[in-house]
């Protein structure tokens, strides 16, 4: 290759990765290059790369050969695997459903030319120009002269061979389209303006708001041609009826907004659950009103009266963060917004340090830690999770929670800790933490709490104290580890009949990838459209700006992508999410936000970075609660309570969402 040929592939290598939000570590696992390899490509080091290399990085980058090599200068590249000699030259790409990339192969006389299996979807047609060539697919071989050609399913490993003198061919590779006309979820209408088209339509929508109501898994309505603003089509379709703040409140997500087509109104369903309800009433002031907090948090289909919501209002102002965190959420939920207190303060606050050298394996190489430390609070079912814990910790502990010392293992940034020992005021916290960017923050938010002692320490290889350990917590870290070993771990530091609490992220059941990922999306859109739901009627009339740009796309691609995700169209919904995230990461830099939903916008972002993230299977590794009960059983621990505080995908206790689990150590 040429050097300008070199800066380019450099270039659009790193630039896809830098989008889709991959590490170099994370690109050599999935693409099976040496991350060497990858960091010469990266740097123009690497002179001479071959052309499986090439299609095994945009393989595992998601995104196309031509993607990676086309620009001004669309050099060759030559195959040096086996010396064949064979050579690809980029030449263009066209359409977009499908899309179709053109090249031109040459490979000398008797030299073969072997590919690796493309994504699958992805067809080839091998148009013959000078020579003889055979093509080996794993069933047939079918053998080309000029003029002729073959087309074939390329997601299998397939072999280009010239025969009796050099061989090239024109090589049209067809990437999968998506029709829409299966896409049972959508309904189109052309509009029209008669009050009867009006009617029509309002019709439309209340059958499926009824169905989705019952458990339809979502509907989409475009009104074609529309040129009304959200705000228009809210009033005239009365769509404040499926909102809050009635007499009676529809078991609904809904969202409109325009895109270059017209008008478009989503709906989904909105799930709950029964953590607390069978909650006893605790003597320890602060538990006992977070309880009630959490139970109202539960029910947010039953209204409040004014007095009540006022009251919730102020005690989201409280100093207190679960009190703060659980009353802005219940809040939010009757269409009155207030920040946690804890977050306000947090927001403000211009981090008084750098930090320096973060690696591939560091959470914060991933997940932007610096927002992390305030917006957090704003995940729905946060402070619940601490709740839930502290009601086990209490029954559990025969101590009651008084001078116990608890091992909390990835504690992060502190926030889950914090809102603990408000709970639990006589709790004694040991705190690992191995990330050196947010044990820089937890060390900060504890700062003269002597009831804490921070460790910056991989659980994994935390030393056992001389005394036997009667408590562990895990909240929100569980997934960030190997979660057997970490079960393993647990296990030789307790006592016998020892306690182990995990909180945590669980995805619904699933046996194979494309499930997983599938899972994924729904289960992290819940949490981002669970929250605008309440937001939603808040910004309708807002200033248009920056923040409301960033909400409106967001909310538009994620409503897009669970609806796709929730009819099967996977693959799409996760490229969907990728572009979301490298839009998001670019947009959102900065810890200060210009108001309210500027705080929601950072807290979505870290959600989709979450996403991407479980996606790669960096930093985090989501599992599902069964396999995650399995996994503690063959550790050695017996389950003594299981509740799933937050709904997020699927039905019945055992779906996604936030979990909380109880585990005794069994005793041999």
């Amino acid at each position: 290759m040429n050097e300008n040929a070199i800066h380019l592939l450099a270039s659009n290598v790193q630039k896809v990765r830098s989008h889709r939000g991959m590490t170099l570590s994370g690109l050599a696992q999935r693409s099976g290059v040496a991350k060497s390899t990858l960091s010469n490509i990266e740097s123009g080091r690497q002179a001479n790369p071959t052309i499986e290399t090439v299609w095994a990085i945009a393989k595992a980058l998601d995104t196309t050969f031509g993607n990676l090599v086309e620009g001004d200068s669309q050099d060759l590249l030559s195959d040096e695997t086996n010396d064949s000699g064979a050579r690809v030259r980029f030449i263009e790409r066209y359409g977009s459903n499908p899309e179709i990339e053109v090249y031109e192969m040459k490979i000398p006389a008797g030299q073969t030319h072997a590919s690796h299996a493309h994504p699958p979807g992805v067809q080839e047609r091998v148009l013959m120009l000078i020579g003889e060539m055979l093509i080996k697919e794993p069933i047939k071989n079918v053998l080309l002269r000029p003029g002729q050609s073959h087309t074939f399913d390329a997601d299998v490993e397939h072999v280009y061979a010239a025969l009796q003198g050099d061989a090239a061919a024109m090589v049209f590779i067809e990437y999968p389209g998506l029709a829409t006309e299966e896409m049972e979820y959508l309904v189109i209408i052309d509009q029209h303006h008669s009050d009867a088209d009006w009617d029509g339509i309002e019709a439309v929508v209340d059958r499926g708001a009824l169905e989705v109501a019952q458990g339809v898994n979502g509907l989409q309505i475009h009104l074609r041609g529309c040129e009304m603003q959200p705000s228009e089509i809210f009033n005239r379709l009365e769509l404040n009826k499926f909102g809050i703040g009635g007499i009676y409140c529809w078991p609904l997500m809904i969202f409109v907004d325009r895109d270059k087509r017209g008008v478009w109104i989503s709906m989904l369903p909105q799930q709950y659950t029964n953590a607390f309800q069978k909650a006893c009433k605790s003597n320890i002031h602060s538990l006992a009103m977070a309880e009630q907090l959490a139970k109202m948090a539960e029910c947010p289909l039953i209204s409040s009266s004014e007095d009540t919501t006022n009251h919730i209002v102020e005690m989201a102002k409280s100093s207190s963060w679960a009190i703060s965190t659980l009353a802005s959420e219940v809040s939010l939920q009757h269409a009155r917004l207030e920040l946690p207190m804890s977050l306000m303060e947090r927001s403000r606050r211009l981090t008084d340090h750098e930090i320096c050298g973060i690696a591939d394996e560091d959470f914060a190489s991933r997940i932007n830690v610096d927002h992390y430390d305030a917006y957090e609070l704003l995940h729905p079912g946060y402070a619940r999770q601490l709740v839930a814990i502290a009601q086990d910790v209490l029954l559990m502990d025969p101590q009651q929670g008084r001078g116990t010392l608890i091992i909390d293992v990835g504690t992060g940034p502190g926030a889950a800790l914090l809102i603990l020992m408000e709970l639990l005021p006589e709790l004694r916290i040991h705190a690992l933490e191995p990330d050196k960017t947010a044990f820089a923050y937890l060390s900060a938010n504890v700062k003269g709490l002597n009831r804490v002692h921070c460790d910056r320490c991989d659980f994994l290889e935390f030393q056992p104290p001389a005394k036997p350990v009667t408590i562990i917590t895990s909240v929100g870290s569980s997934h960030h580890f190997n979660t057997s070993f970490m079960l393993q771990k647990a296990w030789r530091l307790l006592a016998d009949d020892g306690i182990l609490c995990i909180a945590d992220e669980l995805l619904p059941y699933f046996s194979n990838k494309n499930e997983r990922n599938n899972a994924l999306i729904q289960h992290h859109a819940a949490y981002i459209l669970g929250s605008m739901k309440y937001v939603d009627p808040l910004c309708l009339e807002s200033e248009y700006n920056t923040d409301l740009q960033l909400y409106r796309k967001i909310r538009r691609t994620m409503v897009d992508a669970v609806l796709r995700a929730k009819n099967g169209q996977t693959l799409f919904a996760m490229r969907e999410c990728r572009k979301i995230f490298a839009f998001v990461n670019d947009a959102v830099r900065t810890k200060k936000s210009d108001g309210f939903l500027g705080a929601f916008v950072r807290f979505y972002a870290l959600e989709i970075q979450a996403m991407v993230a479980v996606f790669d299977y960096e930093i985090e590794c989501k599992t599902y609660p069964e396999r995650l009960v399995e996994l503690a059983n063959g550790s050695g621990f017996e389950m003594l309570r299981h509740r799933r505080v937050y709904a997020t995908a699927g039905t019945g206790e055992w779906a996604g969402g936030t979990h909380v689990f109880a585990f005794k150590k069994s005793a041999f």
